[in-house]
């Protein structure tokens, strides 16, 4: 038994997980887009335990989660860009990048805190009984996939967090879309279901990161300086499933050729959905090979591309 094993409380009271978290304590919980895994943001130790369970790089920063416009502003200063994005796009897979407003709030060291106020019932009610900012990066080891379903959460984090939160589970199945709105004009840090031209419709003069050349040595955003999304197995982006062994696990529209594990999208929304879930199972089935086709023109392209871009640059 690892020196580390906790009792862990399986619930679906948010009321009670909200007891735990304010007592110091680490919970999982269900937000639209992947599971969170969350500390008091005014408990500097529970948040740095965080980084001992999910084996995170300490530099990388958390995203708070909070429950409306007024808790955001307790966060963070937020001037026009930020408000009218936040109007328009939350509750919901949005996050902002501002200045920090309150001095107290764990921040990794950062003079910017990184917010977001999600959509999920369960999550909204375990925050509003929290009352204070959680500090919550997506519940999974670092560099893993982030985990979309319960099943993954109890058998990866179970004995290792003090409470795991049931409720609806994710629907969106991929991270939340980060800008910065500390520079200006803006900046999109990384692509998430609010996709560009949604984006373009409030901020025309959004600058997107070149992350080849734009990444900080000390990022102000999740998922830019470490390898992110990858499972263990080889992951291939593909234009076409139709060359793909029988020996490789597939994801995509249309397969030519049966494999022994294979998961059909019918749009980008259900592959954003599928595609964690996806990369776990090839995981757990030991699987060698995981082929990714190309997603569709359209909302999601640029967020999947991302991501399984960055599985196949382990």
């Amino acid at each position: 038994m690892p020196e580390n094993k906790v009792n862990t409380l399986i619930t679906d009271s948010p009321q009670e997980a909200a007891r735990i978290l304010l007592r110091g304590g680490l919970v999982i919980f269900p937000t639209e887009t992947v599971y969170g895994i969350g500390a008091s943001a005014f408990h500097h130790s529970a948040c740095k335990r965080i980084y001992d369970v999910k084996k995170r790089p300490m530099d990388n920063p958390l995203i708070l989660h909070v429950e409306n416009i007024t808790s955001l502003r307790v966060c963070a200063l937020v001037e026009t860009e930020g408000d009218l994005v936040f109007q328009k796009f939350s509750p919901g897979p949005i996050t902002g990048i501002f200045p920090k407003h309150n001095q107290d709030l764990f921040t990794a060291g950062l003079k910017t805190v990184a917010v977001r106020i999600p959509s999920n019932p369960t999550a909204r009610e375990f925050l509003e009984a929290c009352g204070v900012p959680v500090a919550a990066p997506s519940a999974n080891l670092s560099g893993k996939p982030s985990l979309t379903k319960l099943e993954y959460i109890l058998e990866e984090f179970s004995g290792k967090v003090d409470c795991i939160l049931q409720g609806e589970e994710p629907r969106i199945g991929i991270e939340s879309t980060v800008i910065d709105f500390t520079e200006d004009p803006p900046v999109l840090l990384r692509p998430g279901f609010v996709d560009q031209k949604d984006l373009f419709s409030v901020l025309p003069n959004l600058r997107i990161l070149n992350t080849l050349d734009e990444i900080a040595e000390s990022p102000r955003s999740p998922g830019l300086k470490y390898r992110h999304y990858a499972p263990s197995c080889k992951v291939v982006l593909a234009d076409s499933l139709q060359s793909a062994p029988q020996s490789v696990a597939q994801i995509g529209f249309t397969f030519f050729l049966n494999s022994i594990y294979q998961v059909r999208v019918s749009s980008n929304e259900e592959y954003m959905k599928f595609l964690y879930s996806f990369f776990v199972e090839c995981d757990r089935r030991k699987i060698a090979e995981a082929w990714c086709e190309i997603p569709k023109e359209g909302r999601g392209r640029e967020a999947l591309l991302n991501r399984i871009s960055k599985a196949v640059a382990k």
